[in-house]
């Protein structure tokens, strides 16, 4: 995955994240500057994080949905994979997946294989089209990304990077103690 795919994902994943333990959090927060400023960030994360996922799912993949993508996108840079491993790794349900698949599917994108060893495990594998399709994105998706971060020096890019690493790290060590 390259970096900016990184980015993009880690985006999402942290909006997400952060807008649930920040209120979460902001209970028990004495100082109001602090609350103001996590309220802040929230509203800044949010807003971006919808701002890039409409424009590149409206400008990149009208025929697919966001999360279709970042499956031909694991696909396509991991190879096959089980229905249950890439719910797993979107942090999504089975029956969530098998919807998404279904359409991938139909569409001509992703083909269905049942193990040899095991007929109850089905695979997922990218089709030369899903491939085609996702290389378009892909390409299409940096422009994209280098246009929304031109106003950002490489440090400062190189700087929320870190930052967004160091916060995924918090999240991700929360998630490990529950």
């Amino acid at each position: 995955m390259t970096q900016e795919e990184k980015v993009k994902l880690l985006q999402a994943k942290v909006v997400s994240m952060v807008y649930k333990k920040c209120w979460r959090h902001m209970g028990e927060m004495k100082n109001i500057e602090e609350s103001e400023l996590l309220q802040e960030l929230d509203y800044v994360f949010k807003k971006l994080g919808r701002k890039i996922t409409v424009d590149l799912t409206k400008r990149i993949t009208p025929s697919i949905s966001a999360s279709q993508g970042l499956i031909l996108n694991i696909l396509e840079e991991r190879g096959p994979k089980k229905v249950s491993e890439l719910a797993e790794e979107l942090e999504i349900t089975l029956p969530s997946i098998t919807t998404l698949a279904d359409k991938l599917v139909a569409q001509g994108y992703v083909e269905r294989k049942k193990s040899d060893k095991d007929r109850r495990i089905v695979y997922l594998f990218i089709t030369e089209e899903g491939k085609d399709l996702w290389n378009e994105i892909r390409d299409e998706r940096r422009k994209r990304l280098q246009k929304y971060y031109d106003a950002l020096s490489e440090e400062d890019i190189r700087h929320l990077i870190r930052i967004y690493n160091i916060i995924l790290a918090s999240l991700e060590d929360a998630d490990r103690k529950r």
